[in-house]
């Protein structure tokens, strides 16, 4: 049958240096682009990256065309070393981030969920917070930690990759959405999606045996179409992803709880660390805004840089 001008929506889910794998439907086509798409330089900020939807005019069942890029819901995207405003995008259309931790071996690290969620939120990005290996714990012992996520309207799940528990519920967290996979290494990572999506946790395995052994460089982003719908980016660690591109004074923003209380705060400028009058300051006092919270506020802002432009001191 010919396939000539049949149009098709579909999405990028691998790209190698020009070449483009687009999942349409039923069909996954090679292809390359046309026109003016085609003219860009690579670094351009319009040229086609994983997981934009594209139409594509389907060639053959194995080959198309890209014609046109669709507008993009959300991006992830990292700052380029040296290069001032320069960023350079990881992925497009990505709902969520599914934040991976374990209990118990490695134990939980409090301050790193912050400091992903913080990624998350500068990306505009939703968050789910999976709380792995609960068999190896009293899960009452983090049930603090899980409501004090839930109130901030962030979902959490309790998972264990070894009985099987929650895995259905995180499953299903993950049906038709494009879920960024975050989580340091030994979490659990691997095994959750080996019970979630078998297939997809064996190819994923293998891309990162080959990075291991310096034959994968390219740290090129793939999106793994799941069965139950959806697609999983699997990624390299968050600090190699150079995501960690954040100014002292923007970190305020991405704790969400504290947007309730500083338009009461003294300065409007206010930093929530030791300025007078502060409202997120009394709320911590109060209860309203945790403890534990407040405290990786503080450790956060000591680690990061101020902004060029903060350094000639504004008071």
């Amino acid at each position: 049958m010919s396939h000539h001008h049949i149009k098709s929506q579909g999405k990028v889910i691998k790209s190698t240096r020009g070449h483009y794998l687009v999942k349409c439907a039923d069909l996954t086509l090679k292809c390359g682009m046309r026109g003016k798409i085609a003219a860009l330089p690579q670094e351009d900020p319009t040229t086609i990256k994983v997981g934009d939807d594209v139409i594509v005019e389907v060639i053959s069942d194995e080959e198309g065309v890209i014609q046109k890029i669709l507008p993009r819901r959300s991006k992830l995207s990292r700052s380029v070393e040296g290069k001032a405003y320069q960023e350079h995008i990881i992925a497009t259309n990505i709902d969520q981030m599914v934040i991976i931790m374990s209990v118990m071996q490695p134990p939980f690290k409090w301050g790193l969920l912050d400091r992903y969620l913080i990624i998350s939120e500068k990306n505009k990005l939703k968050s789910v917070i999976c709380l792995n290996k609960i068999d190896l714990a009293e899960a009452e012992d983090f049930q603090e930690v899980k409501n004090t996520y839930k109130k901030l309207k962030y979902d959490v799940y309790f998972t264990s990759a070894e009985t099987g528990y929650g895995i259905q519920d995180l499953a299903s967290s993950l049906r038709d959405k494009v879920s960024v996979l975050v989580g340091h290494s030994g979490v659990g990572k691997s095994s959750l999606l080996q019970k979630i999506e078998p297939n997809v946790s064996v190819k994923i395995a293998e891309i990162s045996e080959k990075t291991r052994k310096g034959k994968h460089t390219t740290s090129s982003v793939e999106l793994f179409p799941i069965s139950i719908g959806g697609y999983i980016i699997d990624t390299p660690g968050i600090r190699e992803l150079g995501l960690w591109d954040i100014y002292r004074n923007e970190l305020r923003h991405y704790f969400i709880e504290f947007q309730y209380f500083y338009s009461e705060c003294q300065f409007n400028d206010c930093l929530h660390l030791n300025e007078p009058g502060c409202a997120v300051m009394k709320a911590v006092e109060s209860g309203e805004i945790s403890s534990d919270r407040y405290k990786n506020y503080q450790n956060i802002y000591a680690d990061l840089r101020a902004a060029p432009y903060e350094l000639i001191r504004r008071r």
